[in-house]
């Protein structure tokens, strides 16, 4: 019974996040999953479109699709790796570091209204625990 509970309440979170992120987004032209790729972007810059699918824990294919859309809306540069011609290295174009300036406050916007009857210690719990849980997955 308990754990059909955080299932359910997991579940509802993430599709409650995923809706303001979408929301937020609409004015950018691409979804949530392409936010991830240029996240990883501006802290791995240089990384491949193999990296990412490995890092993201997802297929290459789907990486390629949403990659070759930041770049197409001028998002992200991509270019022939020098030693390795097989390899595409991936950075932000100004166009995404501005976008990303501009998400950033994004999730903690959204952190504040689901938080926003906590007091500091609750958010301090909350966030000890959620860290353990991330520490503690299977599937790391």
């Amino acid at each position: 019974m308990e754990i059909e509970l955080v299932n359910k309440y997991k579940m509802e979170i993430n599709k409650d996040f995923r809706k303001y992120a979408e929301n937020a987004l609409k004015d950018y032209d691409f979804a949530i999953s392409n936010l991830r790729y240029l996240l990883l972007i501006e802290r791995r810059s240089g990384i491949s479109l193999n990296e990412i699918a490995i890092e993201l824990n997802i297929d290459k294919a789907m990486v390629t699709r949403g990659i070759k859309k930041l770049v197409e809306l001028g998002y992200v540069n991509k270019e022939q790796d020098k030693i390795d011609t097989r390899v595409y290295r991936l950075t932000l174009s100004k166009k995404g570091e501005e976008a990303l300036g501009s998400l950033s406050g994004i999730f903690k916007e959204w952190f504040d209204k689901v938080t926003h009857d906590f007091d500091e210690e609750e958010k301090e719990i909350y966030m000890k625990l959620i860290k353990k849980v991330y520490e503690n997955r299977v599937y790391k």
